[in-house]
């Protein structure tokens, strides 16, 4: 791969120097060699960091040196000639794109490096715990119980930003031109540059739903990345999986149910509330749901195990929200609605 060549190229590019043919050039250069695409971030990164002018760049002229002191085998020696303007003018261009080759060059190969040198970071929040944390990039993330969210050491030098997720989260992603976030899940991943959403994938449960607030993002089904699922704001995206099943030796295809559907406010009293993201304001809301479907959500916001003793009493309905309550205060508010009993030992619960 022409590697001089090319970054010499973008050098031109983000100085504004570049001719079209030039432009041309490196367009056909990063086609046949697309690996040159990591040579366009690291430069973009000097450059931004340099305020975008070449004055305020690193020492040109040291890294140039350094350079023909390595090399100076290959450099013919001629006569000194008095400077022109011109020629000087020419020379001080050559010495910024060596120079920045060079600096490129070194960068390229300490990130090269690094990215070997990974280490998978994993944050947990365990049952009856909720956490709120800033991402390297300044993505904020509130992790909601019950829930582990992991990505690599050098999260910030990858062109991608990824992370993966078991349980539910909720991300404000941080926008950076160029490096999408992606949130991989068991089922589903998540596409973004710059957005709020929910996701909520536990690997326990059949359904995995993504709630989007603000911005776009692109969904897709694991091993289906060819087909895509734009949500706009305030839309909901659900896959639920199928077992396969058995039936006189027979099996029956899986079947998978993809639904589409408008996220709508939950009145509670005088107040509305967005069930599907309340739990990171620390709110557990829930409407017309059975005491079966709240279980699950139930046994993670409060750390405990909830065995249902009648089909009955699962079949209770409830819509309420709890906030500061425990479980024996939750449990009385819900007795207030529909009659049962309970007993409560240490990390376990009976419902009657």
């Amino acid at each position: 791969m022409d590697t001089n060549r090319i970054i010499e190229l973008l050098a031109r590019k983000m100085a504004g120097e570049a001719t079209p043919e030039e432009l041309e050039q490196l367009q056909e250069l990063i086609s046949k060699y697309p690996d040159g695409v990591y040579y366009e971030e690291i430069l973009k990164e000097i450059w931004e960091t340099a305020g975008g002018s070449s004055e305020d760049l690193p020492n040109v002229d040291q890294a140039w040196l350094l350079h023909q002191l390595k090399y100076q085998h290959d450099f013919d020696r001629e006569e000194e000639e008095p400077f022109t303007g011109s020629k000087r003018r020419s020379i001080n261009s050559i010495t910024l794109v060596a120079g920045l080759v060079v600096i490129i060059l070194l960068s390229f190969a300490w990130w090269n490096i690094s990215r070997k040198e990974d280490t998978l970071i994993q944050i947990a929040a365990g049952k009856g715990i909720r956490k709120q944390f800033m991402l390297p990039d300044s993505t904020l993330v509130w992790l909601n119980a019950g829930s582990q969210l992991s990505y690599k050491s050098n999260f910030n030098h990858h062109r991608n930003r990824k992370v993966y997720l078991s349980g539910e989260a909720f991300f404000d992603v941080k926008h950076r031109e160029g490096k999408p976030f992606i949130v991989r899940t068991e089922k589903i991943s998540v596409k973004v540059l710059g957005t709020a959403f929910n996701v909520q994938a536990y690997p326990e449960e059949r359904t995995s739903k993504t709630t989007l607030l603000r911005g776009s993002i692109e969904m897709y089904v694991n091993g289906n990345a060819d087909q895509k699922v734009i949500l706009s704001p305030s839309e909901k995206f659900e896959f639920s999986e199928d077992p396969q099943h058995h039936s006189k030796g027979l099996r029956r295809a899986k079947k998978n149910l993809i639904l589409i559907n408008h996220v709508r406010p939950v009145t509670i009293g005088h107040a509305e509330y967005i069930e599907e993201t309340s739990w990171k304001d620390n709110r557990l809301v829930f409407k017309n749901e059975s005491f079966h479907e709240l279980k699950p959500r139930m046994e993670r916001w409060f750390n405990i195990k909830i065995n249902m003793e009648s089909a009955v009493t699962s079949s209770y309905r409830f819509t309420g929200v709890f906030t500061k309550e425990n479980i024996t205060e939750a449990l009385t508010a819900m007795q207030l609605i529909k009659p049962f009993t309970f007993k409560l030992t240490a990390h376990d619960l009976t419902i009657y």
